[in-house]
This record gives C-alpha cells, structure tokens and sequence, in this order.
C-alpha cells in the first residue's frame, strides 16, 4: 500500500495584498463504488466559472460549498486525486470534460470502447477527450493514485449526433 497521504495547499491574498497560505490539510477520500470502496476520489478544488475569479476569495467559498454532482464541474474545472486500490476498477464512462491525469504512484490502464488498452505508468501523463473509457489498477498488491484535473468541455458530436455524458455505471 501507498505510503503517500496528499494533502491540499490553498493559497490567498492578505487585504494588504501579500500572499499567504489559506488552508492546508490532508485530502479526504470517499469511495465511488460502494460497498466495495476500492476506488476512493478525493476533491482538491473545484472552480465554477471560466475565467475563475479570485478577488474576494469568492472561488475558495464556492469550492467549500461544493456537493458533487457527477466526475465534472459544468463552466468549470475539477482537480481530484484518485486512489485505486489493489486490483480495482474504474466502470465505463464519458464525461463532458477534457481531462488531464497524471500517474503519481502505481500504474493504471486506461480501458477504451473500442477494445484498445493502455497501461500507464508513475509520471505518464494522459489527456482523455470526451471519450468513453474505464480505468483499472493492473497490480493486485500496490494501490494507484492518479491526479486528474477536468476541465468543462462541450459534448462530443460525432456524425451529428451528440455523445453527452454517460454515468449510468456510476448510478448518475
């Protein structure tokens, strides 16, 4: 098992506009696939409009006011740390968001519709698309954490029709 235990640095500006450290404090997982709780996400930080505004530390309240509705933020961004435990899977899904996920610690497979698989590896990085994909932890004695950041996108169309999201495997 990992040895990591990520923590989340926010930073600010003091009303006499020097910078300081707004919060720091270890990540919070909860499961996405109970009861097995093999697939853990923690929310770092959630912005809501593009672009962000940070005057007033108006960003900061809405991510702490945030209840996750969905893997995206609509208008938005969504950074997630996401820990697969040993052996654990990620079910199919898309997502109307471009998102950009880096393998910090372990490997993981990226499991495509249209029968590719790829195992990426500590530091690789991938940009998944708007595509319909599922992950999976290949090692079945080492977890996995993944740093994803999501970014609001519009829906794919493809031969005009439109993909949209799909989280039915999530029960959403």
């Amino acid at each position: 098992m990992s040895e990591l235990t990520p923590t989340q640095t926010i930073t600010t500006t003091t009303p006499s506009g020097k910078s300081t450290i707004h919060s720091s404090d270890p990540i919070t997982f909860t499961s996405l696939n109970p009861p097995y709780n093999t697939l853990l996400a923690g929310n770092v930080f959630t912005t809501h409009t593009f672009p962000t505004v940070l005057s007033a530390e108006d960003d900061i309240k809405r991510h702490e006011s945030y209840v996750p509705h969905g893997i995206g933020v609509k208008n938005g961004a969504l950074a997630v740390m996401n820990k697969f435990l040993p052996g654990a899977e990620c079910p199919g899904h898309r997502t109307e968001t471009i998102d950009f996920g880096v393998v910090v610690e372990g490997e993981l497979e990226v499991l495509l519709d249209g029968g590719e698989r790829k195992i990426f590896k500590r530091g690789d990085v991938v940009v998944q698309r708007g595509t319909y994909h599922g992950w999976r932890n290949p090692s079945m004695e080492n977890e996995t954490l993944v740093f994803f950041v999501a970014l609001a996108a519009e829906p794919v169309v493809v031969g005009g029709e439109v993909l949209g999201e799909d989280l039915k495997n999530f029960g959403m």
